[in-house]
């Protein structure tokens, strides 16, 4: 048995070699860049009527609806007359990924420049949508740090782990370079209320005005980084066949396409002249927050990361920090950032997943060993429970049948003192902080900040397990609904195998990781 194994470990080793050999991606190959159409754009001309009574500032509406974040999308990109840039780590081949592509196909048809730069790790039965896409005249796809092996896809991580394990996490989509969307939704179901089960809570931000460029420029630096590779270089040509499907997909449930499209319609045409006319819009300064795309080849430096730009203002936090994020490990650092706001009588609260609603229980391992810690320290934790069809799984953002009312956080987002409040990608975890580019919106807005901390006192009580010491020290779980109190001794819906587990897990070295 010892020398089976033996033998299989050097097979591997073997195998891994020559692959790196062999396999590894060569320089970025560059052709031509795409020529931006000249010309007016109708919708640079609207907003810019918005902006010069705010040259300074930038202008900002919320989205924490679903199928209005999708709706948006759609409506900046029937709008856009000259460039669509889009950067996205998920985009998926479902209804709604698909129907967003085509609305991109349709404005790139209409002459519109568009540039889509997709990461290439969550990509897989995707090679013919994006390279039937890339086949179009005005569209360039690029992929971000990609697999150089296309099938099997688990090959590129036997000799290239330490390059793929870094992702382009970043979500972004701007339009005539004058109107963009940034927040925590990647393109697909479960972030625009497009299913029945297994939804996102999350949160984007749009924005015109003085931020805008600032986003347009970093979309720049990763469309020319040394991680982006055209599509071309590394998927097998399309038809075009292939580029029809995307201009006119078909759906497996189309009744519920149907339906889908038509909650879209209304909600465009209810968010898009409020927006144009300014009544939607927040006034505030807004700062673009990034890490610089060496960060996929582990050469930036950590004074200039991403998590090193937000240290900052959270640190002069005086009276309240509140922080929601979907994965929530804060490791050794980030418990005693948050142990520090405390004792200087900050009052912090971190809302995350149960292990009932966590896509990923592998993160809950590396939380969970910390919330004795931080309770200690008198931060106060929230952990999002299932909710029952009686609660009502749309009540969180009212009665559309897409609104995205569902169980997990996929939010990133965090308040400072009732005045400022960043929207992104970034989760207060290793991964975000060290490994994955990231980016988001630092919004100083007591209006806005304030009404979201209303809004997050007003749920947490209804949708969320609050977490805390009993007199004996050892954690609970108290679960409200209505009147009624339940307390919970033991980690709410895990079996004895279930705890054994994660505690297991949490004992892996893997942290840094996750």
């Amino acid at each position: 048995m010892a020398s089976l194994l033996a033998f299989t470990i050097v097979g591997l080793a073997l195998l891994a070699l020559v692959l790196k050999l062999t396999r590894s991606l060569p320089p970025v190959p560059r052709g031509p860049e795409l020529v931006m159409p000249e010309g007016p754009s109708e919708l640079a001309e609207q907003i810019g009527v918005l902006t010069q009574q705010h040259v300074d500032l930038s202008g900002l509406h919320l989205l924490p609806v679903a199928v209005d974040a999708f709706a948006m999308r759609v409506a900046l990109a029937r709008s856009a007359q000259r460039t669509i840039d889009a950067q996205y780590y998920i985009w998926d081949g479902d209804l709604s990924g698909r129907m967003l592509l085509s609305e991109i196909v349709a404005a790139a048809d209409r002459g519109v420049r568009v540039r889509l730069l997709i990461d290439d790790n969550p990509t897989a039965g995707l090679d013919e949508m994006w390279a039937a896409v890339n086949t179009h005249s005005n569209i360039a796809v690029r992929l971000f740090n990609p697999l150089s092996i296309r099938s099997p896809r688990a090959l590129n991580y036997l000799f290239d782990f330490p390059r793929l394990n870094r992702r382009m996490h970043n979500k972004s989509m701007t339009v005539d370079k004058v109107a963009t969307i940034v927040g925590g939704r990647n393109i697909g179901d479960h972030y625009f209320g497009a299913e029945s089960h297994g939804l996102f809570i999350d949160l984007d931000a749009l924005a015109i005005g003085k931020v805008v460029p600032d986003v347009a420029e970093e979309f720049d630096e990763y469309w020319t980084s040394e991680s982006a590779y055209p599509a071309e270089a590394l998927l097998k040509s399309s038809t075009r066949d292939g580029l029809d499907a995307v201009r006119s997909p078909k759906f497996e449930n189309q009744e519920l396409a149907d339906a889908y499209r038509e909650a879209t319609e209304e909600a465009i045409a209810k968010l898009e002249p409020a927006y144009l006319e300014g009544r939607l819009l927040t006034w505030a300064p807004v700062r673009l927050v990034s890490d610089n795309p060496i960060k996929a080849l582990n050469k930036a430096k950590r004074s200039d990361l991403l998590a090193s730009q937000i240290a900052p203002p959270i640190l002069k936090a005086s009276g309240r920090f509140d922080l929601i994020s979907a994965y929530f490990v804060p490791s050794g650092p980030g418990s005693k950032m948050l142990e520090d706001l405390a004792q200087r009588g900050v009052k912090v609260r971190v809302v995350t997943n149960s292990v009932q609603v966590s896509d990923v229980p592998l993160v809950h391992s590396g939380y969970a060993p910390y919330r004795k810690r931080l309770l200690r320290a008198g931060i106060r934790l929230f952990e999002a429970r299932p909710l029952s069809e009686k609660d009502g799984r749309s009540r969180r953002h009212g009665s559309t049948r897409f609104s995205g009312g569902g169980e997990s956080v996929h939010a990133k987002t965090f308040t400072i003192d009732d005045r400022t409040l960043f929207v992104g990608s970034f989760n207060f975890d290793p991964r975000s902080a060290l490994l994955n580019c990231e980016m988001g919106f630092l919004i100083d807005a007591p209006t806005l900040t304030e009404a979201f901390d209303r809004s997050l006192d007003e749920e947490l009580t209804e949708t969320a397990y609050a977490v805390s010491l009993d007199a004996r020290g050892r954690l609970q779980w108290d679960s409200r609904r209505g009147e009624g109190v339940k307390i919970f001794n033991v980690e709410p819906g895990t079996t004895v195998l279930k705890r054994a587990l994660l505690w297991f897990l949490s004992k892996l070295p893997i942290e840094w990781a996750l």
